[in-house]
């Protein structure tokens, strides 16, 4: 078995830009999607109801590509071709989801976003799994943490252009805004154009540079046991308190990529008109958009100090704090009544965020095992996966149903939901100090 030999920044840094590429796509989906499906009509259940497609999608696409893809590192290859197919399609979709109504040929343009919506999101956990699990197959153990912050930095840089790009294109170069009834516009159509091109370019960065690694492809002496109850029985207990943090992060921040644009536009615009034509709505997309960005910002920030908090404190106790400042931030998006008074809130978001997509897998890294990697993270991407499903079928029920389609009480559960990762935390990081 090959030694993992130390890397530099720039190999760790080309080993993570496939994440800029993909968090592109994803922020543009994320901060787009609930705003095309209402112009091609959908309302707020069946926008829910949608937004399932990408947790199902990883659900059932990861746990398969990470065992395929380790009986690929246990032959001495890599993981590329899986990386590579879903990067492609990915791109390909992306380019295709604001045409929806235009190359529509079946049903309706809702229908035809809607399927393009599920190659997207399978695409983008095909993707995904290899890029995630690159820093635990190439990296040392001493240098994961770090690997895992500087993955988050991409992640979170790749956000804030992809949730910009929209009001960048308009402010700064002129794409209308808004559109006719049930038409996409223009900034928002050629942000997808831009956000493909990007993606697929970052993917082949990082192909490239796991390509010059594979001699360090580990080649690992192990019976092929397929996925089995026997595999899914020996899941380490702290696997499992993990997930339960991972439950409540991830219901918290599925609740806002969902309800974040309504809420915005009723709370602080006091509009309720979800029409592509209308003005107070359009710049509530936009600016919607604009404080993604800036929580996708503080936690790229927040992701450079994470290698020292995590010697400092340790990474259960940093990760604790940082659920707990983005709880607070949640709460505080009620009682703000402008865009400016929304800024700290994002900016504490942004804190729980960076800490999400990093400490959860600093720690998981080091207590399964090395050769089932890819199907252990698989596995655990369950506990991010099923409380999106959970949001997705209730979510839009709930506020329509009981509290009268008022989009900001989504924001509130959220704030809820991450305050209690933050006490699950709390309660065992004793167990978690690893």
């Amino acid at each position: 078995m090959p030694n993992k030999q130390p890397k530099t920044n720039f190999q760790i840094i080309s080993l993570c830009t496939g994440f800029l590429g993909i968090q592109i796509g994803f922020a543009l989906q994320a901060g787009n999607v609930t705003r095309v499906l209402q112009n091609f009509g959908a309302d707020l259940t069946e926008v829910s109801l949608l937004w399932l497609i990408a947790p199902i999608s990883g659900a059932l696409v990861q746990p398969i590509i990470g065992y395929l893809s380790d009986r690929n590192m246990n032959t001495g290859n890599t993981r590329i071709p899986y990386l590579l197919f879903g990067g492609l399609i990915c791109a390909l979709c992306l380019y295709l989801l604001p045409n929806a109504g235009v190359i529509v040929s079946i049903g309706t343009p809702l229908l035809t976003g809607a399927l393009l919506l599920i190659v997207i999101d399978t695409s983008f956990n095909v993707s995904m799994h290899p890029l995630r699990a690159a820093i635990s197959d190439y990296l040392p153990t001493y240098q994961q943490p770090r690997g895992f912050a500087i993955q988050t930095f991409m992640i979170s840089l790749g956000a804030i252009l992809g949730s910009t790009l929209p009001y960048v294109l308009h402010h700064f170069f002129g794409f209308a805004e808004i559109a006719d009834e049930n038409q996409i516009p223009e900034n928002v159509k050629w942000s997808f154009y831009i956000g493909s091109t990007l993606l697929l370019i970052c993917i082949l960065i990082t192909s490239k540079a796991i390509s010059n690694n594979k001699q360090e492809a580990r080649i690992r002496n192990t019976t092929d046991e397929g996925i089995n109850t026997v595999q899914l029985q020996s899941i380490p207990s702290k696997m499992w308190q993990l997930g339960l943090i991972q439950f409540f992060s991830w219901a918290a921040f599925f609740f806002i990529w969902i309800f974040m644009t309504p809420a915005i536009s009723q709370h602080i615009f006091k509009e309720y008109n979800f029409s592509s034509s209308s003005i107070a709505y359009a710049k509530a997309a936009n600016y919607t958009g604009i404080l993604f960005g800036l929580y996708h910002l503080s936690a790229s920030i927040f992701a450079l100090a994470l290698t020292y908090l995590y010697k400092r404190l340790n990474i259960i106790k940093t990760h604790t704090l940082a659920l707990l400042i983005g709880g607070i931030g949640f709460i505080m998006i009620y009682f703000s009544s402008s865009i400016i008074d929304l800024y700290l809130p994002m900016i504490c978001i942004g804190i729980a965020w960076s800490s999400i997509l990093a400490s959860p897998f600093a720690l998981l890294s080091r207590i399964i095992p090395q050769q089932k990697i890819g199907f252990y993270f698989g596995i655990f991407n369950l506990f991010i996966t099923i409380p999106q499903i959970i949001v997705g079928f209730f979510g839009g029920f709930i506020i329509e149903n009981y509290f009268e389609s008022e989009a900001i009480f989504a924001v509130i559960i959220a704030g809820i939901s991450l305050l209690l990762a933050s006490l699950t935390c709390f309660f065992f990081r004793k167990s978690l100090q690893l």
